[in-house]
């Protein structure tokens, strides 16, 4: 499949929105919805700039419109006349990563452009020292990936551009799956530092972009609860990310995952010299956890950072079950006055709704629990105020154990 034609010049689509939704997107919403838009006046093709305007056809915004699809339009503009070319992109790119080095205080690894948090809808670029990973989930945006990538080449140090465009997601757009080297040298592998400890990333093997940096600054966190012979168990260990941290401190450490996860975990545990501290269970989590809870091992601190069990708002039920037993399960494995590290990265389970699962799953345990920290996304995945407790799709919640 070929990537989406130019635009051709001519009159420019609109986008008649009603009153709500032009307060909406005055207030900051970027992403319009096929219920928001009364009328479509023109013929665009999927990912051509046209314009969000009032009742009375007054210019609101610039978008780019995808009559086909949800959203329809992605907002990138509030000025008429602003030139929505190669220098706009490269000006929002640049203004993202100069914020999260120069007020943020990140460097050598941080997501360095998060959307329309950014400025620019269906737009991630995560950066691994050298090298950045890009996801496109807009077909406008699509068009100017090349643009994109020569920009992210012109921030020092920045050698490699990869597309991670392989979600499915894409799909329903209209855009092809590629996975690559999009420019620059062909350097596909990192090693990062992470507070004391590093991680091997290959950004074309690895999840997502590469690597989860959105639980970046919880995993920092969490060290802070693991000192010297504590016992900590790691469930969902992926690379080893909470495991390592602890280990790091000083923590023996158990991690639990697939046979894959695990090869991985293996690597980034001699990388950092804590062979000694660390031991592997290689299966599933839901099976091990219960079969450990017949056991007399039990743990100062648990960490559970399970995959998305919710991807879709009819999934909800079947997530908060699973939520609430691999969470019982980690309760029962904690020692008294234990420490739980419990994560959702489902965007359909609310901040609030975790919790009501979490103290659900506690009385179920014969436990009391307490709320330590609640934390989201790291300070580098930024998120529109007017979303609220939506856009916080990341919960990990820091938790004190104790018996009833």
């Amino acid at each position: 499949m070929d990537s989406p034609k130019a635009q051709q010049k001519g009159e420019i689509p609109k986008l008649f929105v009603a009153r709500d939704a032009e307060a909406r997107v005055r207030e900051g919403l970027r992403l319009l919805q096929k219920r928001h838009v009364r009328k479509l006046k023109g013929a665009p093709n999927a990912g051509d700039i046209a314009w969000v305007v009032d009742e009375n056809g007054k210019f609101i915004a610039q978008c780019f419109c995808n009559p086909s699809a949800e959203p329809i339009a992605q907002v990138i503009s509030l000025k008429e006349k602003e030139a929505i070319d190669a220098a706009f992109f490269s000006r929002k790119v640049i203004a993202a990563d100069s914020f999260r080095r120069a007020v943020l205080g990140f460097s050598g690894s941080y997501r360095l452009f998060y959307g329309e948090a950014d400025g620019i809808p269906g737009l991630v670029v995560d950066r691994f020292c050298g090298i950045c990973s890009m996801q496109v989930s807009c077909p406008g945006v699509e068009r100017f990936k090349d643009a994109i990538a020569a920009a992210l080449l012109g921030i020092d140090g920045i050698v490699t551009v990869v597309e991670r465009n392989d979600s499915r997601s894409r799909e329903r757009l209209g855009l092809p799956l590629k996975k690559g080297v999009l420019a620059g040298k062909s350097k596909t592998q990192a090693v990062i530092e992470e507070g004391a400890v590093k991680f091997e990333v290959d950004v074309l093997r690895g999840h997502k972009t590469g690597f989860y940096l959105d639980q970046s600054e919880n995993r920092v966190a969490a060290a802070k609860y693991c000192r010297a012979g504590s016992e900590m168990l790691d469930v969902f260990s992926y690379t080893g990310g909470f495991g390592l941290h602890a280990a790091a401190a000083g923590a023996n450490v158990l991690m639990l995952d697939m046979k894959d996860a695990i090869a991985q975990a293996r690597r980034n545990v001699k990388l950092n010299g804590l062979e000694s501290r660390v031991s592997f269970l290689e299966g599933k989590a839901f099976e091990e956890t219960k079969k450990m809870l017949s056991r007399p091992k039990r743990f100062d601190v648990v960490s559970v950072d399970p995959p998305a069990f919710a991807q879709r708002p009819a999934d909800l039920k079947r997530a908060a079950r699973a939520y609430h037993q691999i969470n019982y399960n980690c309760m029962k494995l904690l020692k008294d006055d234990g420490i739980l590290i419990t994560s959702s990265c489902s965007s359909y389970v609310s901040p609030e709704g975790f919790l009501k699962i979490l103290s659900d799953a506690a009385n179920h345990a014969g436990k009391e629990v307490s709320v330590i920290e609640q934390r989201s996304a790291s300070r580098d995945h930024p998120v529109p105020a007017h979303s609220g407790s939506a856009g916080s799709y990341l919960k990990c919640v820091f938790l004190r154990v104790r018996s009833k």
